[in-house]
């Protein structure tokens, strides 16, 4: 598992920057010590491939869904921290610290990330490894025609599983995103 100052030495700030969090506020929450350290220390990336961007503690990240958004009563368990290329919400559970997405063209319901912040951080970190391989086997717009060779599939496949063994189950945002990839 990844730490706050691993990620912060590894993630490249220079293109993506960070965005930080209210630490009486992250602190507030029923999260591990780890999360709540993960998401105060390093923070997470203002934005991250896939087509994923994140919200500072002055643009409502940190917050509860409830207080950023004008949505039921009953997504108060949700911590806002972004959004996906749909504009769904990306949250962290209050009591589970699991990330998921909430597919609001369908009632708000749960996708399924990963199971920490830190899987989730680590994640996106080879996911950017995943792209510079496409690229480098198949040409810098490979990535955007979705032009991935089988044994980089494997690669990433097998890389997301052996940081979180939830990250693929069917469903979840990363094989939704891989089976992008896959051609018939």
């Amino acid at each position: 598992m990844i730490t706050p100052r691993d990620f912060l030495e590894n993630w490249n700030k220079d293109v993506y920057g960070l965005v930080s969090f209210n630490e009486n506020m992250i602190k507030s929450y029923n999260l591990s010590n780890d999360t709540k350290e993960f998401l105060i220390i390093a923070g997470l990336p203002e934005s991250a491939s896939p087509y994923l961007s994140f919200d500072s503690f002055n643009k409502g990240g940190g917050a509860r869904l409830i207080d950023k958004y004008e949505v039921d009563k009953s997504l108060s368990k949700y911590i806002y921290v972004g959004f996906t290329a749909t504009n769904d919400p990306i949250c962290i559970v209050d009591g589970a610290g699991t990330v998921v997405y909430l597919d609001y063209e369908n009632d708000f319901e749960e996708v399924f990330i990963n199971s920490s912040v830190s899987q989730f951080a680590e994640s996106l970190m080879v996911y950017v490894e995943f792209i510079k391989k496409i690229k480098a086997e198949n040409g810098r717009k490979a990535f955007l025609e979705r032009n991935a060779p089988k044994g980089i599939l494997d690669w990433v496949t097998n890389r997301l599983v052996d940081i979180d063994s939830e990250a693929l189950t069917e469903g979840s945002f990363w094989s939704q995103d891989l089976e992008l990839f896959i051609k018939d």
